[in-house]
């Protein structure tokens, strides 16, 4: 391989590296880097919804893949692809999709919600009554979105005992 090939690939290669780190460190998304603006991500998170809701899983799963690479960082995106994931019966797929969202939110209980679901969909009593822990230990106790997954728990609670 002639020598300019070689320092154009290594060159390639520490811009590419340099800029992952930079990316990382500074906690910025591909969406901060492009400059595409929160109306427009909002946009496209409501037509995967709707594509979603009108059973277009193919169409969604393409909207919802380009949320969470462009915007990591927001947990409702991560939510709508565990949702997907769970709704194809991918239900490991949708189990990371959800711990991402919950590592983003710990004290929203939908994603522990649904990753119990999924556990025991799987057959995963154990990891289910894990998931279920998690969101009695984390989520709040005082709001009704909190009162409501704690109470919706109680039942996934008794399925996985039985």
């Amino acid at each position: 391989m002639p020598l300019r090939k070689v320092r154009a690939m290594e060159t390639t290669k520490a811009t590419i590296e340099k800029a992952v780190r930079d990316m990382m460190g500074s906690m910025t998304t591909i969406r901060e880097i492009k400059g595409i603006p929160d109306a427009e991500m909002e946009s496209l998170y409501s037509l995967g919804y709707n594509f979603y809701r009108t059973g277009s899983l193919e169409n969604a799963e393409k909207v919802f893949q380009f949320l969470v690479l462009f915007d990591h960082f927001n947990p409702r995106y991560w939510i709508a692809m565990g949702a997907l994931c769970q709704t194809k019966k991918r239900y490991m797929e949708a189990i990371t999709a959800y711990a991402y969202a919950s590592f983003l939110d710990i004290r929203d209980p939908k994603p522990q919600f649904h990753a119990a679901e999924c556990y025991l969909a799987a057959g995963d009593k154990a990891n289910a009554l894990s998931a279920i822990a998690a969101l009695e230990e984390f989520s709040p106790k005082d709001t009704a979105r909190g009162r409501e997954y704690r109470m919706r728990a109680e039942a996934l609670k008794k399925l996985a005992a039985a």
